[in-house]
């Protein structure tokens, strides 16, 4: 992983729980379900620079289109790039994927699995999903907490404008710097909730274009740097 910066405004532990128990308050404890390892990863390839809605289409394209992953390895980039191309850049992600279950094969004995990743120290299971092209800080840290729990805070654009908006962050902070750093400083376990409660704030209530801070659960202690 990338070397660890200052937390740009000072936060502790304790700011987060408090985070942590005012959307609880308002959305409750987010259901945690189980998801295949390898149909992880490869959603996560699919969810870049996309909707979740594209993202998921996609995904059910591909996985109607092929038998199962060893189909989608032998099978010619361009009619994977047929099958996912709701997603956008679809040559692009063809080529990612079948890269990614080509060294998943190489990596586990012949066995098209991601399972393996998910029994190693985190930080070293991390560091290899990091040396794979197309595999992100982002998408390696969703895919290690939501597939194992493992110690990361994965950043999407809703957190990334909530920290900013909270004044955790200056504007121009990369999400790539914030999970690094918010992974250290929340809770572990908080982690796997509070993202999913600060992504449904962002959609529904602390959205974009439209920061509705009067029915916000988080007005107590948010900054407004709405900016």
């Amino acid at each position: 992983m990338p070397s660890k910066t200052k937390i740009a405004i000072i936060t502790d532990r304790d700011y987060f729980h408090r985070i942590d128990a005012l959307l609880r308050r308002k959305f409750g404890n987010p259901d945690k379900s189980y998801l295949d390892p390898t149909a992880s990863l490869v959603k996560g390839i699919l969810s870049q620079n996309t909707t979740d809605v594209n993202r998921d289409r996609a995904f059910v394209n591909l996985m109607n289109t092929f038998q199962d992953w060893q189909d989608i390895l032998n099978s010619d980039e361009k009619l994977i790039a047929d099958s996912i191309r709701i997603a956008g850049m679809s040559n692009q992600r063809a080529t990612r994927i079948k890269n990614l279950l080509h060294w998943l094969k190489e990596q586990n004995k012949g066995e098209i699995d991601a399972e393996f990743l998910l029994n190693m120290e985190p930080k070293l299971a991390m560091d290899k999903l990091l040396k794979l092209h197309g595999i992100g800080i982002k998408t390696a840290s969703v895919f290690l907490l939501f597939c194992c729990g493992a110690p990361f805070f994965p950043v999407d654009t809703h957190i990334k404008r909530l920290m900013v908006r909270f004044g955790v962050y200056p504007r121009k902070t990369s999400a790539e710097r914030m999970i690094i750093e918010l992974s250290e400083i929340i809770p572990s376990e908080l982690h796997y909730r509070l993202h999913l409660n600060l992504i449904t704030l962002g959609r529904e209530i602390c959205k974009a274009r439209n920061a509705q801070c009067k029915i916000c659960p988080l007005d107590e202690v948010c900054n407004k740097c709405l900016k």
